[in-house]
């Protein structure tokens, strides 16, 4: 279970670390603006999220056959013999939820951000 609970880890990373640096490039690219910046960000930030929180609501009823975390046990031959593919699919729904929440929180603190920005430029 540990070892599904890894992969899972590393797959749901690696496809956020992908969306972080789209946002950080078009987040760098707004830099001349700080408010305009954040709230890109913040925006962007948020559609992560709520892209998460889809995924983990599909989890359950998706082929644990077709993710990535079954690629990475080999097709399963890394399973005994009879293993429930529900696991799988459960722990890929537990990481895409803690991912969720964390993102959430940092679109959050750049709201604030942004709205404290425009507050200080008046």
């Amino acid at each position: 279970m540990d070892r599904i609970e890894y992969l899972a880890n590393v797959s749901v990373r690696r496809g956020c670390a992908f969306a972080w640096l789209g946002v950080v490039t078009v987040m760098f690219g707004l830099s001349y603006d700080i408010v305009l910046c954040l709230r890109s960000g913040a925006i962007l930030v948020s559609l992560i999220a709520a892209g998460l929180g889809l995924m983990a609501l599909r989890a359950r009823g998706r082929n644990h056959r077709a993710t990535e975390v079954w690629a990475m046990l080999d097709n399963g031959a890394d399973l005994p013999e009879g293993y429930p593919g529900g696991v799988v699919n459960e722990a890929l729904r537990r990481i895409y939820i803690r991912y969720a929440d964390t993102t959430s929180v940092v679109a959050a603190a750049m709201c604030l951000a942004a709205v404290a920005a425009a507050f200080a430029r008046g």
